[in-house]
């Protein structure tokens, strides 16, 4: 079973990766910002298949986390997750190492289609 890490400051969305994600058979794991997906990391040290970052929120955003995920897991896809257009924003994500954008608000094939097709590439 694959296991996504979603970190996102709205319930309300988390509510949504996690229950499309489930029903395809994912394990979930949720933050609900980058300070409390550190901690998990740090003291769980779960094994993770894709990150789902949020790009605005409290305490750590969602490119800070990805510099910060970037320094022990190179390999891990990361899509970021948002209502952000900013050009400079995507680039800088792309340069830490994102490998996924996806705007919110999403529709549920198209994402799982992105989310199975980073997995497939991990192999």
């Amino acid at each position: 079973m694959k296991t996504v890490f979603s970190v996102e400051d709205s319930l309300v969305v988390r509510n949504i990766i996690k229950q499309v994600l489930q029903s395809e058979g994912f394990n979930v794991l949720e933050a609900e910002n980058g300070k409390q997906a550190l901690e998990i990391i740090n003291s769980k040290k779960p094994k993770v298949d894709i990150y789902i970052l949020d790009v605005n929120m409290p305490e750590m955003d969602g490119i800070t986390l990805l510099g910060e995920i970037r320094k022990f897991d190179t390999t891990t896809p990361v899509v970021m997750l948002t209502t952000e257009t900013d050009k400079s924003k995507i680039m800088k994500a792309k340069g830490l190492g994102a490998t996924g954008w996806i705007i919110k608000p999403f529709e549920r094939e198209p994402f799982l289609k992105v989310i199975r097709m980073l997995l497939e590439k991990e192999g």
